[in-house]
């Protein structure tokens, strides 16, 4: 008998979900992992692990794991000594880089054209007829990690018009085709970053990319630019940003994720010209679950059978960074 280890961080999985698992093998067993207490309790004789809401805390006690699905994009976050210890087959779900991309193009646009100044003229009942400061019509775009999402958000940058220069860990051919410049980061990219009217950062967060956008690298950046991270908070020194934007240093700053996240709504950030804030809903649309789900069934019908499984990543990609 299979088991099969349900543990997804955002949503319960639907019941049709459960019945469509459990029918691609008649001795599968699912669980649906509740709690922490559950999730150890069944970790031993689990085979399969769907999500990674309680991961950490599994890995100790698991003793036939074999594959583990992450829900996420990018899941460096997941690396630990039991990880390496146990050493399963690990996938994750680039599912949404789609609408992850155009998450961060619309973001772009809505700080280029100064749409929250008109929203909070709308909703001081003020007929503001002026241009609102509005930026530069962005012709480049510096795009921070070339993986799945930063490929799709090449794709729609130069779609629009704009040459696109990526940043990438190390060279691919998939990542070299959707630019019109690749640098690998351990080259003369930063000799680059005054040519960016946008700056896109889907990286994740590692020992490397922690805090590399600091307020060397962002005084580095054209004043009218603008900042968009949907990677990783860490990535990006909030105090240096915040800094910068409140002296206008910088055309503006969309975030769909911060590190620290603010505490109470007296945080000082809430302030902040010019910062655009969406608390890290990227990924999210009302296909979410629907789309999540037959992902997550077509991967274990393949993995039933025996096929190649998409998205697989190593352990060293994890501790590298992607």
């Amino acid at each position: 008998m299979s088991k099969l280890l349900l543990m997804y961080s955002n949503l319960r999985p639907s019941q049709e979900h459960i019945e469509r698992l459990k029918a691609l093998r008649e001795d599968m067993e699912v669980v649906v992992a509740d709690s922490e207490e559950i999730a150890v309790r069944h970790a031993a004789d689990t085979e399969i692990i769907l999500g990674h809401r309680y991961l950490r805390q599994t890995l100790p006690h698991v003793r036939c794991l074999k594959w583990i699905q992450s829900t996420a994009a990018g899941p460096h976050h997941l690396l630990s000594s039991d990880l390496r210890r146990v050493n399963p087959i690990l996938t994750r779900c680039t599912a949404f880089s789609d609408i992850v991309a155009w998450h961060a193009f619309t973001l772009a646009l809505t700080m280029v054209r100064r749409i929250p100044e008109a929203i909070k003229a709308q909703q001081q009942g003020i007929w503001a007829h002026s241009p609102f400061n509005m930026l530069p019509i962005p012709q480049t775009a510096m795009v921070f990690g070339v993986g799945c999402i930063g490929r799709e958000l090449a794709r729609i940058l130069r779609r629009n018009g704009l040459t696109v220069l990526g940043v990438t860990r190390k060279y691919s051919p998939e990542a070299k085709a959707v630019c019109d410049e690749l640098f690998c980061a351990n080259n003369n990219w930063r000799e680059h970053l005054r040519r960016a009217d946008l700056c896109f950062i889907t990286l994740p967060l590692t020992k490397d990319t922690h805090h590399l956008f600091d307020e060397t690298i962002l005084r580095a950046l054209p004043q009218h630019a603008v900042l968009i991270n949907i990677g990783r908070g860490g990535v990006v020194d909030t105090d240096a940003l915040v800094s910068i934007l409140r002296e206008g240093r910088l055309g503006g700053a969309a975030l769909d994720v911060i590190d620290p996240i603010p505490s109470s709504s007296a945080d000082p950030i809430w302030a902040t010209p010019h910062l655009l804030i969406t608390p890290k809903v990227a990924v999210f649309h009302p296909e979410y679950q629907k789309k999540l789900e037959a992902f997550i069934e077509n991967q274990v019908r393949s993995y039933l059978k025996g096929e190649a499984l998409l998205d697989m990543i190593t352990l060293d990609d994890l501790a590298g960074g992607g």
